[in-house]
């Protein structure tokens, strides 16, 4: 009696194990499945589906696609669609329910993809069928490795100028620049578009102020031929050639946003002011705008790496500084630090 009592026993134990790790049928259009420690229920549009449904929990593709339930993966509702079908996935009470519309076989089971296209910590449930409903969905869930999404950054570049000539060396000629005073700054505004946690790509308008400080006292001209160049007879505190720029600046960066990056990009922009200033030993200032014979368009790429928030960057022109024949052929260096917020 007292074995056949714990055969009993065993065998109900056996039963209640294998009910509770199996799907198993609530209704006629609903199935509830054991997930780990969770209880899944996926409803059905058509309770022809429940049988085929069935038989992807069997083979495991059904399982493919619960794993990617996370609690911390989704938000209250979110709707979904993958190589199973389409559907919406709904947190209450502590429970994971899923709404399939439609059921299909999953051919390839290690390609199941998923992908969050809408979800609301509302409850809010918009109609896969109908895009033009709820645009102004919740885009915060930041954590689904699966899904871009978009933000803005603020930037400040400060640095130096740099002055590369084709040929040759600026040492000990007119044109040789101070490099503490020949100063670059730029306020950049950038759109940001995130692919996953490590790559991201950003592009937006930038203003930038380039101040060439010679490092003798210079004085310049624009004559007939070009760019004059000439040192003033009673000296010169300081004497500079200034330029502003509106830029298109675009970039390409890998890494953890806040953590260590890098990345390369462009820039197009356009010459909207530039002047000379020198300031005399009695302090008196000389000041005048004019083009100076300076390219109204520049071209370059640039580079950056960096850790968190603060980065190290160098911007080469492609393009000449100055008009050809003008002045002689360099090309513009800016090298510093970019500050991104």
């Amino acid at each position: 009696m007292k074995k056949f009592l714990i055969s009993v026993t065993l065998l109900l134990l056996s039963i209640f194990i294998n009910t509770s790790l199996s799907a198993h049928s609530i209704d006629k259009d609903s199935l509830v499945v054991q997930f780990g420690n969770k209880k899944v229920v996926i409803y059905v549009s058509d309770s022809r589906h429940k049988e085929r449904l069935q038989q992807m929990y069997d083979n495991g593709s059904l399982r493919n696609t619960l794993r990617y339930l996370d609690s911390n993966q989704i938000a209250d509702t979110a709707f979904v669609r993958d190589n199973s079908g389409e559907y919406r996935i709904i947190k209450q009470n502590g429970e994971t329910v899923i709404y399939y519309d439609k059921v299909e076989d999953v051919k390839n089971q290690r390609n199941n993809r998923i992908e969050i296209n809408s979800n609301n910590r509302d409850g809010y449930y918009r109609n896969w069928n109908n895009d033009n409903d709820n645009n102004n969905n919740n885009d915060n869930n930041r954590r689904n490795r699966y899904r871009s999404y978009t933000g803005t950054d603020f930037g400040f570049d400060i640095g130096t100028n740099i002055m590369i000539p084709k040929t040759g060396s600026f040492s000990g000629t007119l044109y040789e620049l101070n490099p503490l005073r020949s100063t670059y700054i730029a306020l950049s505004f950038m759109n940001r578009i995130n692919f996953g946690r490590y790559a991201r790509a950003r592009v937006g308008l930038e203003v930038s102020w380039y101040n060439f400080s010679f490092e003798k006292d210079v004085l310049l001209t624009m004559g007939n031929s070009g760019l004059e160049l000439a040192l003033d007879a009673n000296g010169l505190r300081k004497s500079k050639l200034a330029a502003t720029y509106l830029n298109l600046p675009f970039s390409i960066e890998v890494g953890r946003r806040w953590g260590l990056t890098f990345g390369v990009g462009g820039y197009v922009g356009y010459r909207v002011a530039s002047w000379t200033k020198a300031v005399t030993t009695t302090g008196g200032k000389i000041k005048d705008h004019d083009s100076y014979f300076l390219n109204n368009f520049r071209y370059g790429i640039r580079t950056q790496l960096g850790l968190g928030w603060a980065k190290i960057f160098a911007n080469y022109d492609l393009n000449a500084l100055f008009v050809k024949d003008k002045a002689p052929e360099m090309n513009a260096l800016s090298v510093g630090f970019r500050f991104m917020l």
